[in-house]
């Protein structure tokens, strides 16, 4: 009988400690979504920031990254399924998401307690891996003969000591292609069509891939931001590394996306929604200028900027480019010591460059560097280059421009584009000889008027300079819509292929070139030339003049000369002064006088 009594009381007290813990655990539970009505957690804004919620949803698009089925456009059901996750230990939340985590352990302190801990392996081993203390914004400068490189990259260094960068990691976010057609890529680009992913690699690697392999120069720029701050941007990092947002080249692009981390690391930043229409790489670092954001400017040169370097300045005889670096031959002992050094010291730089492009196999490369290297050793003058750094791109014009004009044919015109220079604007900042505009609309008015005269969907330059080592081709492409002809509408497609010559201070350029007009079945062709000159010598004044000529096969054809001037009046501020003698239909003389406003 007593032992059925001790029995009865034993389960008696397992249930009402059981009940106990329930009603405990429920009242908790009731009291933490209590507080989250109550102070509307849901609508806090860092809340939103760590969801990349803009416009009322996410831009991130893959379902990973939230745990709520609804968490894409509902933050309250996000947040309360993310208590919920934690409580009950699934879905691994716990891990998965650290700083989500983080911050509602401070905004809930009564959370940590009713949470379910388990270990996280990958996200120790990761954090004690990036010991994340200081973070520098990277900018790869523009690519000349790449349309997908033109506008420039940037990405994100984390280090733990800022002596020794190459030791840092880097966290990119980029289109995930194969692509190599640039027209391909562009479409796909404009449209969405890529899924763009956040990735953390070696800084070194970075290296790599834009100062060595695509022979990119580098700004590095250092960001005032302490240790907490850059810690949170690496454990946002991993909370992003398995998701995806759909890639668009305007916009949600590689420049845009790294506002996000910054805005998680300072939560009173607000960086995102400067952008709404597009984000070139360029406005992206200016942004954070305006917010004090960047501390230090550092250059890093790419080895085509060293071999351009060594070959122009370093080099006083320079009979025997061809036949020592692309031949093999030996340097006459005629050579003063200082030109055999440079010479080697080119060789060098070039033997690494080809072993970059692919183009010497491992076992070829090395016995060709060891050879150079000892045959340098030899030469006891030291080489100390004093390389020029290129100008800063945070003190250059924006990238959109506005602009007004007024010509002696007592006519007006309007022009705007979104994005981003060309052959007029001060270069200061950009790669000179590298031009790319999108959706150029010119408005023109006279005596009875308004109409528009231009709209150019894409106009692509690439006047990349041909040195003694260096061959590269020289070309373009323009589709636009304008007024040719007895002022009719066409659709124009004109392709150019030619070579450059010249240096930072000047170019001369020579294309080949045709134009196709066509208007509803009217077509009109021409094969002709252009050979154009540009003075870029002065910061704040740019000069350049060019011819061209035009035979169309409805036996006609056309002249034309234009000389212009453009004088920087501040960063975002220029006047352009222009003439043109153009025999279209008949001799016409016009001068303009325009104001660039850039923003």
């Amino acid at each position: 009988m007593l032992n059925i009594c001790n029995f009865f009381i034993n389960k008696v007290t397992k249930i009402i400690l059981l009940s106990s813990l329930f009603i405990s655990f429920s009242f908790s539970s009731t009291s933490i979504v209590n507080l989250i009505e109550k102070n509307k957690l849901y609508d806090n804004t860092y809340w939103a920031k760590l969801l990349h919620y803009k416009n009322g949803k996410s831009e991130v698009d893959s379902n990973n990254f939230f745990i709520s089925k609804n968490g894409k456009t509902n933050l309250k059901e996000e947040l309360l399924e993310t208590i919920k996750s934690l409580e009950n230990g699934t879905k691994n939340t716990l891990c998965r998401f650290p700083l989500r985590v983080k911050w509602l352990k401070e905004k809930l302190p009564s959370l940590s307690s009713k949470i379910k801990e388990y270990e996280c392996k990958d996200l120790d081993l990761y954090l004690k891996e990036i010991n994340a203390k200081y973070a520098t914004l990277i900018f790869p400068t523009s690519h000349i003969n790449s349309p997908a490189s033109m506008y420039g990259h940037t990405f994100l260094r984390l280090s733990g000591d800022e002596k020794t960068p190459l030791l840092g990691n880097a966290v990119n976010y980029a289109a995930q292609t194969e692509e190599t057609n640039g027209l391909i890529f562009a479409y796909k680009g404009l449209f969405g069509g890529y899924e763009g992913k956040y990735s953390i690699l070696p800084y070194y690697k970075k290296i790599k891939e834009y100062n060595n392999l695509e022979q990119r120069d580098i700004w590095e720029y250092k960001l005032d931001l302490n240790q907490e701050e850059v810690e949170k941007i690496a454990l946002h990092s991993y909370e992003l590394k398995d998701s995806y947002s759909f890639y668009y080249f305007f916009l949600e692009n590689c420049s845009y996306n790294l506002l996000w981390l910054l805005e998680i690391a300072r939560s009173d930043l607000e960086l995102v929604n400067n952008f709404y229409l597009k984000a070139a790489p360029l406005d992206t670092i200016k942004i954070l200028k305006k917010y004090d954001l960047i501390k230090q400017s550092e250059y890093r040169y790419s080895k085509m900027t060293k071999m351009k370097h060594i070959l122009r300045n370093e080099i006083s005889n320079k009979k025997y480019i061809k036949s020592f670096i692309k031949e093999n031959k030996k340097l006459p002992n005629s050579l003063t010591l200082k030109d055999k050094a440079a010479y080697l010291d080119l060789k060098i730089e070039y033997t690494q460059y080809l072993r970059s492009k692919n183009k010497l196999d491992k076992k070829d490369y090395l016995k060709k560097y060891l050879k150079l290297l000892k045959e340098r050793s030899n030469i006891s003058i030291v080489s100390d280059y004093k390389i020029k750094k290129a100008s800063n791109p945070l003190y250059s014009h924006d990238s959109a421009r506005f602009s007004l004009s007024y010509n002696s044919d007592k006519t007006y015109e309007i022009s705007i584009k979104p994005v981003y220079s060309n052959i007029y604007d001060i270069s200061y900042g950009y790669l000179d000889g590298a031009y790319i505009d999108f959706f150029d609309l010119n408005l023109k008015k006279d005596d009875n008027k308004v109409f528009i005269d231009k709209f150019k969907l894409l106009d692509i330059s690439s006047l990349s300079k041909r040195d003694e080592l260096f061959k590269p081709l020289s070309w373009g492409i323009e589709i636009s819509y304008e007024r040719f002809k007895s002022q009719e509408d066409y659709l124009k497609i004109k392709p150019s292929f030619g070579i450059t010559y010249g240096n930072k201070d000047y170019f001369l350029y020579l294309l080949g070139q045709s134009k196709l007009y066509n208007k509803l079945g009217d077509n009109l062709f021409s094969l002709g030339s252009k050979v154009g000159f540009v003075v870029n010598k002065f910061k704040d004044i740019k000069i350049g003049l060019s011819y061209e000529y035009d035979k169309y096969y409805k036996d006609f054809e056309n002249r034309n000369f234009e000389v212009f001037s453009t004088y920087k009046i501040d960063d975002n501020l220029s006047f352009n002064l222009k003439y043109i003698n153009d025999n279209l239909t008949k001799q016409r003389d016009v001068s303009s006088l325009s104001l660039f406003y850039y923003f």
